[in-house]
């Protein structure tokens, strides 16, 4: 059988069931990827370069095997016609199911256009269990994330986990090569290529070495020091989950593992660490259940102009690390040099944002959408609605990081701050921090009596 093996945001050979049965299923087999014309929450911009050198990797891996990859920009239900149309009916599309909305959307409209044929094969997904599949008790839906991680830890330690059976000796006769991985034209800021490549290893074999290095050896730090913003106490394996480069599920197995042994059993670091992948599912399944949250607040009520200012100028001077306020600055300088930063640098800037500049919430998404490496959709707008208090599974108007105290805790000796700031160019602070949030904490009083009324 002529068959294709459709790659989305699983860029990896390894622990990928629909490569695994592609290969066994398949006399030829090319491998395709869609790049869709209207990208607007596809891959972020700074991601698009990361994206473009883990293409590369893939393929120079997939070509061992005597799988050709082409590349397209376009409708995915459109380009799987015609490769029908050329290779036959009985021709079959494997990939990994994708919950993300945007891919949702892709998917369904190739499921229409293909719905005669059923070409379309589904075979593993992005996530540890299918959304469906995790419910309250009333088979409702969970909207907060203690009682989600419970459930979830009960069916995962129940779980059998299948990664398929890569066969590295078989071999396939390579198809025509038509595109290049550059047609996509993913990287576009030039100063950013440059700036990446001294931060960043794209690549699968890359990812594995990133992740046994911090499983085996810096995990032991974790707990201890996840909080603190200097980045080698964090994994940083997000960008290398978010693009598929290592499997999710295999990244719990291997964490599952380790608490059968005697020696982490009660081991603090490694199960902080897997609560915060289960974080990541919460994320992916809320969205699954909210497919907009990207674009409004879940909470409806919360997008009023009562809680917003709009100021656009703050909003420029927040972007370009020019606030006065050091550790928010620091935060957004090392996000624009290197398209990263920690989850607690990330909690301040966006709280700083969102309550002492009050911010609309969707401004400063919209800005680590396109500077973020590891731009996950879910992730991202979770983290967000998450600091503003716009969504169930928040603190809802109590939580405003003080940025002051929030330097002296995590960065006493201002390291962090040394190391991306200039000292000598100081910039007077564009709020108070303590007046602007306390009138934040009146606006949110006035959105409450109104919610309420």
């Amino acid at each position: 059988m002529n068959n294709i093996i459709w790659f989305r945001n699983d860029l990896r050979l390894e622990h990928n069931l629909a490569l695994s049965e592609a290969m066994l299923s398949s006399d030829s087999l090319e491998a395709v990827y869609i790049f869709p014309e209207k990208n607007k929450f596809f891959v972020g911009e700074a991601a698009q370069w990361y994206l473009h050198q883990s293409l590369m990797h893939l393929e120079g891996r997939l070509l061992k095997l005597g799988i050709t990859l082409n590349v397209f920009i376009g409708n995915a239900a459109d380009i799987f016609s015609k490769y029908i149309e050329k290779n036959g009916k009985k021709t079959t599309i494997f990939c990994n199911k994708s919950f993300n909305p945007i891919q949702l959307k892709i998917d369904q409209d190739v499921t229409v256009t293909l719905k005669q044929t059923k070409n379309l094969r589904y075979v593993g997904m992005d996530t540890v269990f299918d959304p469906n599949v995790i419910k309250t008790k009333a088979n409702g839906i969970y909207k907060i994330f203690t009682p989600f991680s419970n459930t979830f830890s009960s069916l995962i330690f129940k779980k059998n986990f299948n990664f398929g059976s890569l066969n590295k000796t078989k071999k396939f006769t390579p198809v025509e090569k038509f595109t290049e991985i550059s047609d996509l034209k993913l990287i576009t800021n030039k100063s950013w290529s440059k700036k990446f490549t001294n931060f960043w290893k794209p690549g699968e074999l890359n990812a594995i070495n990133l992740m046994h290095a911090f499983l085996y050896k810096k995990i032991d730090l974790y707990s201890d020091n996840r909080d603190n913003i200097l980045e080698q106490y964090t994994s940083k394996l997000s960008v290398s989950i978010n693009f598929g480069e290592i499997s999710i599920e295999y990244l719990f197995s291997e964490i599952l593992k380790s608490f059968n042994d005697a020696a982490y059993k009660c081991d603090t670091n490694r199960h902080d660490f897997y609560r915060q992948l289960i974080w990541r599912e919460f994320a992916k399944y809320s969205m699954f259940y909210n497919q907009e949250s990207h674009l409004k607040s879940i909470y409806d009520y919360c997008d009023s102009e009562i809680l917003w200012s709009g100021d656009d100028i703050l909003f420029e001077l927040w972007k370009q690390s020019k606030t006065g306020v050091n550790i928010v600055d620091a935060s957004m300088k090392q996000l624009w040099n290197e398209g990263w930063m920690p989850n607690r640098a990330r909690m301040i800037s966006a709280s700083f944002l969102t309550k002492n500049l009050g911010i609309h919430w969707n401004k400063g998404f919209k800005w680590f959408w396109d500077t973020l490496v590891d731009a996950d959709l879910a992730s991202n707008a979770m983290g967000w609605q998450w600091v503003s208090g716009t969504a169930p599974y928040s603190a809802q108007f109590s939580r405003i990081f003080n940025p002051h105290l929030q330097e002296k805790k995590f960065d006493p000796q201002n390291i962090y701050i040394n190391k991306y700031l200039n000292q000598t160019n100081t910039i007077k602070p564009i709020v108070s921090v303590s007046s602007s949030a306390k009138e934040a904490k009146i606006r949110y009083q006035r959105i409450k009596l109104l919610q309420e009324s």
